[in-house]
């Protein structure tokens, strides 16, 4: 008991009087009888937990998430310190599988540790592999027994082991994008056979990673380079208990003229690619796939394998054992809200890289900050969002005091800069306090609108205002003119090319820039199948580039402009017409023409009429512009007085409702 609350740092004395003041009431009420019945219940509940993970009798770790599932106290001394049943379990399992890992080596008598001890017998059998050890590291020496043991029972494992199996081209190409842990589905694999527990072809073999690149940098002739592959690959066919590996492989095969120093293995590897004795694992990536092994001859040997990716429930069990080696080296000690932590806010702000990388590396981070900052001992949440809010650029977490005093003042702030606008404003600063107080149950945007209306009446300057209020800065602001987009070849323009290997203006900006303000001004002029494409980043909060990258919009504010249908505007203002029924009849005729579809113009959080600036507010947007230039001219030694006369003047020469 006393891991589980140190572990989520709490406070067990705290916690006995808080169940000690629950109990009094329960009693207090005559509910003896009600009591007896929650015991019972929970006693079963933890029958139940141990009967689906086949013990034998009831432990303490299945007797504590029963009582975190259904004794009412208990659930209210973890919502209070943000945790839940789920949290519970979680921790309960990998204490549970901790402890059964540590016994489990000790009983050295049993066959699975006898099996990894090996013995002579094995080696004689096998046949000598002298160069290949001098350029190679045996990955069955140097595996991680905690994150194997949670990978060896993946399906990409079980695909590799039957490849591997085959009497004949038993050559895996192992597939998939920098981070999705490839690497350590080869290790899980190499730690299931050097427990013999594999498919007899493979059992007991030594996986062995070639190290090109230090192969490449002492031996410089091509002719000498290209007799010490042959006698590696041969070695390895003929050794019989090994499984070669080659990590990034793609860059050793098919034409890379333009790399410095590359070399092509393909033609000498495709005679051992053929015999039943050579077993061979490549490992590459999606884009080195289809531009270089694709188009070479011998990838006609091989099977692909796709890594799907580690996921969040691998990744918290990977994490808790990377920490406990930390925690012993360093003397630090990780709390399982901060493992949470790290785990959903790499989640949500940094869905471009894969797990378990991403979460690896700000766990590595925590360590850093911890033991350089001299911060304590304990690596707690807080410290966890702000790590990543550094390494983001994203305010996540508490919101802090500046941020709290910007958005309960947003709306003032914003009408520092713009007139007359009030219904914008207002929508705007709802959308971004719904999203900053994490209540928003969407996964497009922080905010979505659709702003109307006439040219110069600040659609525009509403978002520079809003970027440099919001974001810090107008540079924060990625603006697109969609009247440059009309055609549908414009598409890989605006997303990016793999073809032409190019990004796209759009996603390469957002990818750098993720937590800003994206600004589509004229945007009904875009090709109809270019805004289709803004419905999946309405819905899903993202979009997949051409070169095959997922860019998050998730911390983006998204404003389209538009001044179709301002005529509408123009002579509503004109009849003294009742503004709230405007809105509706641009509406009707954006659909009439076809301008917007209806399923487009329903994902916006809100659309957003802008009035036409009366001579009245052109006074005020005068005083904003003399009051810029006066600060300019004071900065130059010349004193500037803003008259009354000087505003009206402005304003006289400067109205033109059209604009």
């Amino acid at each position: 008991m006393d891991l589980i609350f140190s572990r989520f740092v709490l406070d067990a004395e705290e916690i006995k009087n808080f169940l000690d003041r629950e109990l009094e009431n329960y009693v207090s009420f005559n509910q003896d009888k009600l009591f007896e019945k929650s015991f019972e219940d929970v006693i079963l509940e933890s029958l139940n937990i141990a009967g689906e993970k086949n013990n034998a009798k009831i432990k303490i770790w299945d007797l504590i998430t029963a009582l975190s599932k259904l004794d009412e106290s208990f659930k209210k001394v973890l919502t209070l310190h943000k945790l839940n049943s789920g949290d519970v379990e979680s921790l309960a399992n990998l204490f549970e599988k901790n402890e059964e890992l540590a016994e489990r080596k000790k009983r050295f008598w049993e066959y699975e540790n006898l099996a990894k001890r090996g013995g002579l017998v094995k080696n004689w059998t096998a046949g000598y592999t002298v160069v290949l050890d001098r350029y190679a590291i045996d990955l069955t020496k140097n595996i991680n027994e905690n994150i194997t043991d949670i990978l060896k029972n993946r399906t990409e494992v079980a695909m590799m082991e039957r490849i591997l199996s085959k009497p004949q081209n038993s050559n895996v190409l192992l597939v998939g994008d920098p981070g999705k842990g490839k690497k350590s589905l080869v290790h899980a694999l190499a730690h299931k056979c050097r427990e013999g527990r594999s498919l007899r072809a493979i059992n007991y073999k030594r996986f062995v990673e070639l190290h090109l690149q230090l192969l490449i940098a002492e031996i410089n002739d091509s002719e000498e380079l290209e007799s010490v592959f042959d006698k590696i690959f041969r070695e390895a066919a003929f050794a019989g208990n090994v499984v070669l590996v080659i990590n990034d492989f793609h860059n050793y095969v098919g034409s890379q003229k333009e790399k410095t120093g590359a070399i092509d293995i393909s033609g000498i590897l495709s005679h051992f690619l053929q015999l039943s004795n050579f077993q061979f694992i490549g490992i590459t990536t999606h884009d080195g796939l289809s531009r270089y092994i694709e188009k070479n001859g011998s990838f006609s040997f091989f099977e692909k394998v796709e890594a799907q990716g580690v996921t969040v429930e691998e990744t918290f069990f990977i994490l808790e054992n990377t920490a406990s080696g930390y925690e012993t080296k360093y003397r630090i000690f990780f709390s399982y809200p901060a493992i949470k932590e790290i785990i959903s806010l790499t989640d949500r702000y940094m869905p471009s890289a894969p797990f378990p990388d991403k979460a690896i590396d700000i766990l590595n981070q925590s360590v850093s900050y911890l033991t350089g900052s001299k911060k304590g001992k304990v690596v707690l949440p807080a410290h966890i969002i702000k790590i990543v809010s550094e390494k983001t650029q994203i305010p996540v977490g508490e919101t802090a005091e500046k941020e709290k005093n910007i958005l309960l003042n947003l709306e003032e702030l914003i009408h520092q800069r713009i007139v007359n606008q009030t219904e914008a404003v207002k929508e705007v600063a709802s959308a971004l306090k719904r999203a900053r107080a994490d209540i928003s149950i969407r996964k497009g945007p922080m905010g979505a609108f659709l702003f109307l209306g006439p040219t110069g009446v600040g659609k525009t300057e509403t978002s520079k205002a809003l970027a440099e209020v919001y974001f810090g800065s107008e540079s924060k602001m990625i603006r697109l003119d969609m009247s440059e987009f009309q055609q549908i070849q414009d598409i890989s323009r605006l997303m990016g090319s793999e073809e032409k290997e190019e990004p796209g203006v759009l996603t390469s900006q957002v990818a750098e820039s993720p937590f800003s303000l994206v600004l589509l001004d004229e945007f009904e002029k875009a090709h109809t199948n270019i805004l289709n494409l803004f419905l999946r980043v309405f819905d899903e909060g993202y979009l997949t580039d051409g070169l095959g990258r997922k860019i998050d919009f998730r911390n983006t504010i998204l404003i389209a402009t538009s001044n179709a249908g301002y005529q509408i505007i123009l002579e509503a203002v004109k009849n003294n017409e009742e503004w709230g029924s405007v809105k509706q009849k641009i509406l009707d005729y954006l659909f009439n023409e076809g301008r917007f579809r209806p399923e487009l113009i329903n994902r916006f959080d809100s659309v957003v009429v802008f009035r036409p600036l009366t001579k009245e507010n052109l006074l005020a947007i005068a005083e904003l512009l003399l009051q810029s230039l006066k600060k300019n001219l004071k900065a130059k030694g010349i004193e500037f007085e803003i008259t009354i006369d000087l505003k009206e003047k402005i304003a006289e020469l400067g109205y033109n409702p059209v604009f």
